[in-house]
């Protein structure tokens, strides 16, 4: 159940519908209970010149100018959103247009111009004939402050979008996300358990969809196998992509393999046409990568931008060899093996970080010394094999790019000797692990 509601939770969050939806609701809610409650001024607040004091024609006018400028500053908002959207899919990639939507600054904005919107509508409605003396005095006096806090948040949107849209500030906006994630999905402290193999005679079933695992309900899968008293091997986790007529789960014994037990755990899977961040922690780490490779990219040639990749690539390595991996192991009440999953290890987590980084930075000597160096820098994470197996593969690669490489002599040297430090480094003995 808390990988399904986060994926609902994240869902919503990302949508840039949510927030002003919610704010518009409240603006509404608001303009009802001022219009309602707040027709009459107290006496000697017509003094006062925040408080809007006028006629009900004038009152009209004023809201009738109000609503026009606002819808027109909407419309301008709504125009430079689109245009930064389309310049971030083809400069930073189209996976990180989810992150622009995404931003809670960009909803409150937009939310704020929606709700500002609804709200003088609301308003400007409840204004009877010139003959009428019920005025909403307070209504229109707040509308006019939310009308001129918008002028200000329209400055302020334009800068933090003129921003977002800088190499720098986008790789550090993925960045944090990926250490979020890293956060919330690895455990701070636990022993690692070597999962068993599926028996020979299990039962292989598959998901009967096409699409990417989302996310999964691990303990509802748990439930299930504890209803059936069977045990259940995944042959794969969120974030790959699967097929409607493979083999993805073994259930054992065969025999409690039923049809409502398929049903079942199809039901624990939710499965789209796109990869989400929610249960999958290399989504953030290939959102990285593809920034350095359009960044490396003949038609780009950024190098500036793949070497702060690589840094914020060792940054969230570091967050990873800190931490104990996902449990492969899910155990019901009574501590009885009922869940093995498939998850990352180290070495698909290194190699999905600098491999496509490597090759696509082969004729690159910059880019492949600045790999090395981030290397040796996680010598100190690298508390046992499984963690400096992949470090050391890694400079192997490009120690073997660096030979056969068409560079220059020094360039070369450079290359290899980086190398060299990097494998001493990692070789040493290593000291306490960091924050233990």
């Amino acid at each position: 159940m808390t990988g399904r509601l986060r994926y609902y939770w994240m869902f919503l969050r990302e949508s840039l519908w949510f927030v002003p939806l919610l704010m518009s609701i409240a603006a509404a809610a608001l303009a009802v209970l001022l219009v309602t409650e707040g027709e009459m001024l107290p006496d000697g607040a017509a003094e006062l010149w925040l408080i809007y004091s006028g006629d009900p024609e004038s009152a009209r006018q004023l809201l009738g100018a109000l609503l026009s400028g606002i819808i027109t500053m909407t419309s301008l908002v709504v125009s430079i959103t689109v245009v930064v959207l389309t310049l971030a899919a083809g400069q930073l990639g189209p996976r990180l247009v989810r992150n622009f939507i995404g931003d809670p600054q960009t909803q409150t904005v937009l939310g704020l111009f929606v709700a500002t919107i609804l709200y003088l509508l609301v308003v400007f409605r409840s204004i009877g004939a010139p003959s009428d003396n019920a005025i909403p005095h307070f209504a229109i006096s707040v509308g006019t402050a939310l009308s001129a806090l918008c002028l200000f948040v329209l400055l302020f949107y334009v800068h933090k979008l003129a921003r977002s849209i800088m190499y720098d500030n986008a790789v550090r906006t993925v960045s944090h996300q990926l250490r979020d994630s890293i956060d919330l999905l690895l455990p701070k402290e636990g022993t690692p358990e070597t999962p068993p193999p599926a028996p020979a005679d299990a039962a292989r079933i598959g998901l009967g969809r096409d699409g990417y695992i989302q996310a999964v309900d691990f303990d509802e899968m748990v439930r299930i196998a504890c209803d059936a008293d069977a045990v259940i091997w995944l042959d794969v986790r969120p974030g790959h992509f699967v097929l409607a007529r493979g083999c993805h789960l073994a259930v054992h014994p065969p025999e409690a393999c039923s049809d409502a037990l398929r049903r079942d755990l199809e039901k624990a899977f939710i499965i789209g046409t796109e990869r989400t961040p929610t249960q999958d922690l290399e989504y953030g780490i290939r959102q990285l990568v593809e920034m350095a490779l359009r960044a490396l990219s003949p038609g780009i040639n950024d190098v500036y931008t793949g070497l702060t990749v690589i840094d914020m690539l060792s940054s969230a390595l570091s967050r990873i060899f800190d931490r104990p991996l996902e449990a492969a192991l899910l155990r019901d009440g009574r501590q009885r093996l009922r869940v093995v999953r498939d998850v990352m290890d180290h070495d698909g987590l290194v190699r999905a970080a600098f491999d496509q980084i490597r090759q696509a930075g082969a004729g690159m000597p910059a880019v492949l010394i600045r790999v090395a160096d981030v290397l040796a820098t996680l010598a100190p994470y690298a508390c046992d094999e499984a963690r400096l197996r992949p470090l050391l593969d890694q400079i192997a690669l490009i120690e073997e790019e660096g030979k056969r490489g068409d560079f220059l002599d020094r360039d070369r040297e450079a290359l290899l000797g980086r190398c060299r430090n990097a494998r001493e480094r990692l070789t040493a003995r290593p000291g306490p692990r960091p924050g233990r």
